[in-house]
């Protein structure tokens, strides 16, 4: 079977040598099209003065081979700017963004426990932020096509390697993102899979001198990588929320199992011969751990009480367009629904144009009646409301909706504390009328009766 890239485009991140120049270089012998991304600084991020010279020398080696074309870019993948710089690249020089190889990094310095913040931070901006900047600024597109490709790097040593534990503690981060992110991928075509790479690049040619490195540096060329990440990154490939060692030729894949789970009392003396017996058990008895319920399940729970949890807990579609109607007024009780990160959260919704503004409640048995604090019609076709709610959380909850001509709701929710925004999620609503209606109206009056009664400082808070 043959496989090529033809018209497809990809970002490789930490390309300018190593591994990433050789996926970058192999996906253009390919077809593929791709963004050659590279700082330029230092091995270990402190180390050497950033250059734009790297990505370009590597793309113009790419672009030297005559097949698919290369764009080099110097952006640092710690802040998201620069991932929105690549992916605009990526789309104004050829109209998609199909594959990311997350593949920048840096080595640690510091031997635990002598491991200071500056350190960690700089390690989770490369690593981690690197990895979610990409991938954030390429989701729009990739959801809209139906088809995307993802690559994050970790490594072998989260397995246990190194007092350097800055690198393995961030490498283990992005198999918890990619196990997560390929869920929330599957339905939109995009695959995310996690490399464990062994390979001499620079970052392996600081080991020290020996039977290993001389092995390593003679058989794990970065270029015999290539094919393994390619087919990944291929459109015939299916596979997501996998994790794989690969290098020297070979590559196998790398499993979460679980042992059947044990009974214990409410005693330490339980728990003593139940360990024992755990782990002198014969292992041939693990099972792979797919996802959650895996292991919920071995610890008791039911299908049926999976399903609630995994319906509270699944990710919501982005809403679509609405044919939104000209309003001047409101008048109108709603079944509303917020498509929140843990579930679908109902409430009724009542509002009532008064003068210029816009009055009511948002009425929830669980969080009690929310009085909206300001609202209006905007642009002749937008409410927007807002409201304070006090429980789990002191929280300000900003809604902008537009109705159709069925009077159907439809809109956004965000959320917000101490003014940084910890939600945005969508807003869905069905106008209710007749009694359920006129009985939301009556309980939204009897609350309107008391909202002015708060005093104090906790008044001043809540609303």
């Amino acid at each position: 079977m043959s496989f090529n890239f033809d018209g497809k485009v990809a970002i490789v991140t930490g390309a300018g040598g190593g591994l990433g120049f050789a996926y970058a270089k192999y996906l253009a012998e390919h077809g593929c099209n791709v963004i050659v991304n590279d700082l330029g600084g230092g091995t270990f991020g402190i180390d050497g003065k950033p250059t734009s010279k790297v990505a370009n020398d590597a793309a113009a080696k790419i672009n030297a081979l005559g097949k698919g074309k290369a764009i080099a870019d110097a952006h640092s993948v710690s802040e998201y700017s620069s991932a929105e710089k690549m992916v605009a690249a990526a789309i104004k020089n050829w109209g998609r963004i199909d594959i990311i190889i997350n593949n920048a990094g840096i080595a640690s310095t510091s031997v635990f426990p002598n491991v200071d913040k500056d350190e960690v931070e700089m390690h989770l901006g490369v690593h981690v932020m690197g990895a979610i900047n990409t991938m954030r600024a390429a989701w729009p597109h990739m959801v809209k096509q139906k088809f995307g490709r993802i690559i994050n790097t970790a490594s072998d040593s989260v397995m246990g390697f190194s007092p350097q534990i800055t690198y393995p503690t961030m490498k283990s981060a992005l198999i918890g993102l990619t196990r997560n992110v390929g869920l929330i991928g599957q339905e939109h075509n995009i695959n995310v899979n996690v490399l464990l790479p062994a390979a001499f690049t620079r970052l392996s040619a600081l080991l020290p001198e020996g039977e290993f490195r001389d092995h390593l540096e003679k058989d794990f060329q970065p270029d015999r990588l290539a094919p393994v990440v390619s087919y990944l990154c291929h459109e015939k490939s299916d596979i997501t929320r996998e994790i794989f060692s690969v290098g020297g030729g070979k590559f196998a894949r790398v499993m979460l199992v679980e042992t059947p789970a044990v009974d214990v009392d409410m005693t330490i003396d339980s728990v003593e011969p139940a360990m024992k017996q755990m782990m002198e058990e014969d292992t041939t008895k693990a099972f792979r751990v797919e996802n959650t319920f895996d292991d919920l399940q071995n610890l008791g729970f039911s299908e049926e009480e999976y399903k609630m949890f995994f319906d509270m807990t699944a990710t919501q579609e982005e809403l679509g367009e609405i044919d939104a109607i000209k309003i001047d007024s409101v008048d109108n009780v709603w079944d509303i629904t917020v498509k929140s990160p843990v579930g679908d959260q109902f409430s009724r919704l009542v509002l009532k144009s008064e003068g210029g503004a816009i009055k009511g409640h948002v009425l929830n048995d669980e969080h009690g009646a929310q009085q909206v604090l300001t609202g209006k019609v905007e642009g002749g076709d937008t409410m927007t409301w807002k409201c304070k709610l006090t429980k789990p959380v002191p929280m300000t909850l900003t809604y902008t909706a537009q109705v159709d001509k069925e009077q159907s709701l439809q809109g956004k929710v965000v959320g917000t504390i101490m003014g940084k925004s910890v939600m945005d999620c969508g807003v869905v609503g069905k106008v209710v009328q007749g009694e359920k209606a006129e009985a939301a109206k009556a309980e939204s009056a009897k609350h309107a009766t008391t909202d002015g009664a708060k005093k104090g400082f906790f008044a001043k808070i809540f609303g």
